[in-house]
């Protein structure tokens, strides 16, 4: 019988009320909170504690644990982890949204990214894509460049978190198909075939664009709301 996984995204706005955020800290430990301190801006210093709060919370519901003994450690490229439990995450945000992905399984990754203008795009994607995205990418009318950019940007984003490398692994190494709802074409080989991880567009709002990157098994993907009260 072949195991079923799971895999659920949480996602929500991460400027949380006053009275949510004082909870929210209250599930931190001493030293998350004297971090929290070092931020000179109060928006990022209550964005710092949201998330780390609604991560403790989130993942303590599945472990019915108390949220404040977690343990976490980062991996040698930077990407975090629980300590003693065979339950894992990603998390990306993007201006005021939050996505948190949890799996009973490793090697996801999640990427939002808001819509924004930006300079100089077809050299940013140029130094971002594959030769042959690239050259695709440039046969698209302009509206549709800026769109199929972030759909790359966050596929692309997401893959090099699933693996654990972050950016320095070369995003431009990663080769997507360009179509909504394309899958990976080329991979670095220490990762495996292209076609062993399995890419999830995201709808999380008209604003931005979203990915999940996980390896390729049977799962139930469940979208998620943030529990904010």
């Amino acid at each position: 019988m072949v195991k079923q996984y799971f895999v659920d995204v949480w996602h929500g706005d991460m400027r949380v009320p006053a009275t949510a955020l004082q909870q929210l800290t209250g599930l931190l430990t001493d030293d998350e909170r004297c971090k929290a301190e070092v931020f000179k801006s109060a928006l990022l210093r209550d964005r710092y504690l949201a998330v780390r709060g609604l991560l403790r919370q989130i993942l303590a519901g599945y472990l019915d644990v108390e949220p404040s003994s977690l343990a976490f450690e980062t991996g040698r490229y930077g990407k975090p982890a629980l300590i003693g439990y065979a339950l894992h995450f990603n998390l990306s945000h993007s201006a005021d949204t939050l996505l948190l992905a949890v799996a009973d399984f490793a090697g996801i990754g999640v990427d939002i990214e808001t819509f924004r203008p930006r300079q100089h795009l077809d050299r940013l994607a140029e130094r971002c894509f594959s030769h042959q995205e690239y050259q695709d990418w440039c046969q698209l009318s302009a509206d549709a460049r800026f769109e199929v950019f972030y759909r790359l940007w966050t596929k692309k984003e997401a893959f090099v978190k699933a693996v654990g490398r972050g950016i320095a692994l070369g995003i431009e190494q990663c080769e997507f198909q360009l179509e909504k709802g394309g899958q990976l074409l080329a991979i670095p080989p220490e990762y495996g075939s292209a076609n062993t991880w399995l890419v999830h567009e995201l709808d999380v709002d008209d604003a931005s664009r979203a990915a999940l990157v996980t390896p390729a098994c049977y799962y139930d993907l469940r979208l998620l709301a943030l529990p904010i009260d």
